[in-house]
C-alpha cells in the first residue's frame, strides 16, 4: 500500500498490510527480535484474527468512534434452551448456544450475550457523558468527538528509511492536531495509577510517540496525543491521560533503535530469541529499600540477638541504641 491516510480499511485488512507498526517495535526492544518477527507477515504462521480477549474493546470502539453495532451479534440465552431440560444457559454452556457462537464468528462477527451487550452499550453512554463534561475544560477532545470535529479509525502508512511503517488511529482531530487513543480496562483509570499500570506499564508511550512520528509523516503536523481510559466495570469512569515530553522524547529515541534492530535483523535474516545462558535479573533498588526498612523496624521494635547462632535462652537481644554504641 502506498503512503499516505486511508480512511475506510477494516481491521483485518490493516491487520494483514505488511508493515512495522507500534506493536512490533515495542516487541523487538522490551522481548527479543524473534518475538516481533512472530507477530510480523514475515512469520508464514502469523494469524491476523482479531476476536478473543479483546472483544470488548473492540466493540467499544466500533460503537464509540464509528458509531456501528455491525461487527457483532447479540445472542440471548432464552432462545437456546438445554434440550433435555429445557434450562436457559448460563453463558455458553450448552450446545445450541455453542453453535450460534461459532456461526458468529464463522461470519466475522463478534458474538457476545445479551447481557454484556447491555453492559457494553452503559459503558459506551457513560463515555459520552464524561465527554460532554470536558467541554470547558478541555474545549480541544470535546471538539473533536463532535461529528464533524474528527475522523474515526484511519490507517497511515509511511515510509520511514528502510521500513515501511503503519498506524490506524481512534480519534483524530479533523485540524489534525490531537489524537485520542480509547483504552479500556479492568483496572482503576484514576490517572496517575493509570499512568503506572498502561502508560508506562503497558509502554503506551512508546505508542504515542509512534503515532505522532507517523502523523508527522503523512501530514507535516505533530499532534498532541492524549489518551481517554474507561474502566470496563460500573460505573464505567472515564480519564484524560497526556503524556509529558520527556516521556515522549524517551519514546522517540526507543523508536529510533527499535527500527535500527528491526532493520539490521531483516537485512541479516537472523532474528535472535532470548539467551541461552542463565540470566541474573537485577534487584530492583525499591526491593533492597523494602527489605532495609523491615530489618529496621524489626529492630526497633524487638532488638536482635548479640549472636544469633549462639542464641539459646530468651532475653538475650541487643536494642537498636547499643548496636549503635557498638556492641555488635
Amino acid at each position: 500500500m502506498n503512503p499516505g491516510i486511508h480512511p475506510g480499511l477494516s481491521m483485518s485488512e490493516y491487520l494483514g498490510l505488511e508493515a512495522a507498526s507500534a506493536s512490533i517495535i515495542k516487541r523487538i526492544l522490551g522481548e527479543c527480535p524473534r518475538a516481533a518477527w512472530s507477530e510480523s507477515w514475515l512469520n508464514p504462521r502469523r494469524s491476523v484474527n482479531n476476536n478473543g480477549a479483546s472483544d470488548r474493546g473492540t466493540i467499544c470502539h466500533a460503537i464509540l468512534l464509528e458509531g456501528s453495532e455491525d461487527c457483532l451479534v447479540a445472542i440471548d440465552p432464552r432462545d437456546h434452551p438445554a434440550e433435555k431440560t429445557g434450562n436457559v444457559p448460563d453463558g455458553w454452556t450448552n450446545k445450541s448456544i455453542r453453535a450460534a457462537r461459532d456461526e458468529a464468528r464463522a461470519a466475522g462477527k463478534i458474538p457476545i450475550l445479551l447481557d454484556d451487550h447491555a453492559s457494553i452499550m452503559n459503558m459506551v453512554s457513560a463515555t459520552w457523558e464524561f465527554l460532554q463534561t470536558v467541554k470547558d475544560t478541555e474545549p480541544a477532545i470535546w471538539a473533536m468527538f463532535q461529528p464533524d470535529g474528527g475522523s474515526s479509525e484511519e490507517t497511515v502508512v509511511w515510509q520511514d528509511g528502510q521500513t515501511l511503517c503503519k498506524m490506524r488511529t481512534d480519534r483524530w482531530s479533523a485540524d489534525r492536531g490531537v489524537i485520542c487513543d480509547y483504552k479500556t480496562t479492568e483496572r482503576s483509570v484514576e490517572p496517575s495509577s493509570w499512568g503506572r499500570s498502561q502508560l508506562i506499564g503497558m509502554g503506551y508511550y512508546l505508542s504515542a510517540a509512534w503515532y505522532r512520528r507517523g502523523a508527522m509523516a503523512a501530514t507535516g503536523v505533530q499532534p498532541d496525543y492524549v489518551f481517554l481510559a474507561q474502566e470496563v466495570n460500573p460505573p464505567y469512569l472515564c480519564s484524560l491521560v497526556g503524556v509529558e515530553p520527556a516521556m515522549l522524547e524517551a519514546g522517540a529515541h526507543m523508536i529510533e533503535q527499535g527500527l535500527m534492530q528491526w532493520e539490521r535483523c531483516v537485512e541479516s535474516g537472523q532474528w535472535p530469541a532470548y539467551p541461552n545462558r542463565v540470566c541474573y535479573p537485577e534487584t530492583p533498588a525499591y526491593m533492597l529499600a523494602q527489605w532495609e526498612a523491615a530489618e529496621i523496624r524489626e529492630i526497633e521494635e524487638h532488638g536482635m540477638p548479640a549472636d544469633r547462632a549462639k542464641k539459646e535462652k530468651p532475653g538475650q537481644w541487643l536494642s537498636r541504641a547499643e548496636i549503635e554504641a557498638g556492641a555488635i
